[in-house]
Parts: structure tokens; C-alpha cells; sequence
């Protein structure tokens, strides 16, 4: 009898969860910046896409002359390869795969290939690929840091304001994904529900 009284406050002590931190690490701070800064990126490509036939043709014509010149055909670009990298990144940063200093290292073949064959008649589909990523980046960096929704991000530039708490990041990631791509936003609705 006096074991299964122990069994049963063992049981009940282990269900305790323990606290969210208040604040999330440098690394998972810069990753969830990163993440928004992406999926930033994606969104207002979107918009450009969508602004008329006319800008979507021009646009994708921009993209589909860069990766033509054939400087992305190496495993390892060479200065003629990463200008072209700049350069895309300026009509098209969701194309463009960039170390964590921001700086440009590959171009990112299957979002290439997507935006190409969907710019001018489904802006939306174009993008969803670098959506996706950074969605699914949001996604992996909450649950690794098991935080909570009043848990802070750190200010990316070190400054003495508090940064914003991850549910009212999720939930403006949300609201901006959503007229685009509602699969997204949905994903984003429950990771931030389920904190």
C-alpha cells in the first residue's frame, strides 16, 4: 500500500511541466529574425508578382536571364557566379541561399525552378517553396526552445528594448501569410495555439 502511494506521487511530481524561458538564446533569437527575414522576402516577391501581368513577366524575364548565363552549372561559384547571386538577390532574395551573415552562397534550384515555371500565372505557387522553408525553420526553432507564448526574442540589434514575445511574432506571421498561402498561416495558428 505505502508503494503505491509513492508510485502514485512520483506519477503526479513528474507531470509537472517545467517553465518556458522568459527569453529565447542569441541563436534561436537570429533564427526566428532569419526565418521572418525569408519569409519576408517570399511575401513581398508575391506582392511584385501580383501587381500586374505585366511586372510578373518582367520579373520572372530578370530571373530567368541570370540563371541562364550559366554561372550556377559548378558545384563552387566563382565571383562570376556569386555576382549573379547579387544580382538575383536583388530581383528575388527567396531564390538565393544565404549564410547566416545574410550573405549570398547558392541559388536555391527547386525554388528557381518553381518560380519559373509559376510567376506569371499563380504568383502565390511561385513562392510557396521559400514560404515553406521558413515557415518550417519558425516551426522547428519554437519547439526546440519549448517556448511559451509570452517567452521574448532577442532584439537582433543588441539594443536595450525588449524584443517581441513569440506569440505576437507567430501571430503576425500568421495574418501575413495568410491571404497568400492559408496552409501556412494555419500551421502557424497551431504552433502558436499549442504553446
Amino acid at each position: 500500500m505505502a508503494l503505491a502511494a509513492v508510485l502514485l506521487l512520483t506519477a503526479c511530481d513528474a507531470g509537472s511541466d517545467s517553465e518556458p524561458p522568459a527569453e529565447l538564446s542569441a541563436k534561436d533569437s537570429a533564427a526566428l529574425t532569419d526565418a521572418r527575414s525569408r519569409l519576408d522576402a517570399a511575401i513581398e516577391t508575391e506582392a511584385r508578382l501580383s501587381a500586374s501581368p505585366q511586372a510578373a513577366r518582367r520579373i520572372r524575364g530578370k530571373v530567368q536571364a541570370i540563371v541562364s548565363e550559366g554561372v550556377f552549372e559548378t558545384e563552387v561559384l566563382d565571383e562570376f557566379g556569386l555576382a549573379a547571386l547579387g544580382r538575383l538577390m536583388l530581383v528575388a532574395p527567396s531564390l538565393v541561399e544565404v549564410d547566416s551573415d545574410g550573405v549570398p552562397e547558392a541559388l536555391d534550384r527547386e525554388a528557381t525552378r518553381a518560380f519559373l515555371r509559376f510567376a506569371e500565372r499563380d504568383p502565390a505557387r511561385a513562392l510557396l517553396a521559400p514560404a515553406e522553408q521558413a515557415v518550417g525553420a519558425v516551426e522547428r526553432t519554437v519547439q526546440r526552445s519549448e517556448s511559451g507564448p509570452d517567452t521574448r526574442i532577442l532584439p537582433g540589434d543588441g539594443g536595450a528594448s525588449p524584443g517581441p514575445r513569440v506569440a505576437g511574432y507567430l501571430q503576425q506571421a500568421e495574418g501575413d501569410t495568410g491571404p497568400i498561402w492559408p496552409e501556412l498561416s494555419r500551421r502557424l495558428r497551431v504552433l502558436r495555439e499549442g504553446l
